[in-house]
C-alpha cells in the first residue's frame, strides 16, 4: 500500500501485537478514568458526611453502618479493665499504640471500642506504657468509623489474655469480655481530655492521581502506535 513517498509494509503479527498493546493500554486509561469519577463521587458523599448534624448513640440503634464518619456522641463510662492496645501504630515516623477502650452505653449497656489515640512505646518494649483512664459517667464525642482490617501475613489470633493485640478482632473480643459489641467504633474527639494523641485524617479521594494514571496510560497506547506506524511506513527511494 502506497502513499504519496511512503510504502505501508503490512505484518500480521505485527498488527496483532500493535491492535492488543493499543487496546490493553487505552483499556486500563479508560478504568482509571471510572476510578477517578468513582472518587470524585465518593469524596462528595464523605464530604456531606462530615457535615451532617451529630447524633447521639441511643438505646437499639439500626444499621449503625451506615453512619460511617458521621460525628457521634454517647453517654456511659469506661471499661477500663479490658481496654487494649493495638501495636504497630506509627506517629510522625515514631512507633506506638492505638488505645481502644470499651465504651459502655448508660442506656442499655450496649458496648462500643472507641479508640483513644496514639501512645508511644517505652524504651523497653517489653514494658507497656500506663494508661490514664477515667472512672464514672462520661459525655464523649468523635466519629464513628469501620476497625481497620487484619493486616495481611498475619496467621492466628489475638490472645486474650493479653493486653497487646497486633489488630483488633471483633469476634475474639466479644468472647474475651463475654458479650457482643456494636461493629463499629468510634475516633474520639480531638479535644477530649481523656485521649491521647488524636489525628485522625479525612477520606481523600486522589481523583487527580487517577486521571494522571489514565494521561500516562493513553500516553502508552499512543507510543505504541506510532511505533507501529513508524515500524511499517517506509519512505520509497527515488530512481532517477
Amino acid at each position: 500500500m502506497i502513499f504519496s513517498n511512503y510504502k505501508f509494509r503490512f505484518s500480521l503479527l505485527g498488527t496483532i501485537l500493535g491492535l492488543l498493546g493499543i487496546l490493553l493500554f487505552s483499556s486500563l486509561g479508560t478504568w482509571q478514568v471510572f476510578r477517578a469519577m468513582e472518587k470524585e463521587e465518593l469524596q462528595k458523599k464523605m464530604d456531606f458526611k462530615y457535615e451532617e448534624k451529630t447524633f447521639i448513640l441511643k438505646r437499639g440503634i439500626n444499621n449503625i453502618e451506615s453512619k460511617n464518619y458521621i460525628q457521634v456522641e454517647a453517654i456511659g463510662h469506661y471499661d477500663k479493665i479490658n481496654e487494649i492496645l493495638i501495636d504497630n501504630a506509627i506517629h510522625k515516623g515514631r512507633a506506638g499504640y492505638h488505645v481502644l477502650t470499651p465504651f459502655i452505653l448508660k442506656e442499655d449497656q450496649s458496648v462500643i471500642m472507641v479508640n483513644r489515640g496514639w501512645i508511644p512505646v517505652n524504651r523497653d518494649r517489653s514494658v507497656l506504657p500506663e494508661l490514664k483512664t477515667p472512672d464514672g459517667r462520661l459525655h464523649i464525642s468523635g466519629i464513628i468509623a469501620p476497625p481497620k482490617s487484619k493486616p495481611p501475613l498475619i496467621l492466628g489470633e489475638p490472645d486474650i489474655s493479653s493486653k497487646l493485640w497486633l489488630y483488633f478482632d471483633e469476634k475474639v473480643f466479644e468472647k474475651k469480655i463475654g458479650q457482643p459489641i456494636l461493629p463499629m467504633i468510634i475516633l474520639l474527639g480531638e479535644n477530649d481530655e481523656h485521649g491521647y494523641i488524636r489525628k485522625w485524617p479525612k477520606y481523600e479521594g486522589k481523583a487527580s492521581m487517577h486521571i494522571g494514571y489514565a494521561i500516562q496510560w493513553y500516553a502508552f497506547a499512543l507510543i505504541v502506535l506510532v511505533t507501529y506506524l513508524g515500524v511499517n511506513f517506509k519512505k520509497i527511494k527515488q530512481s532517477f
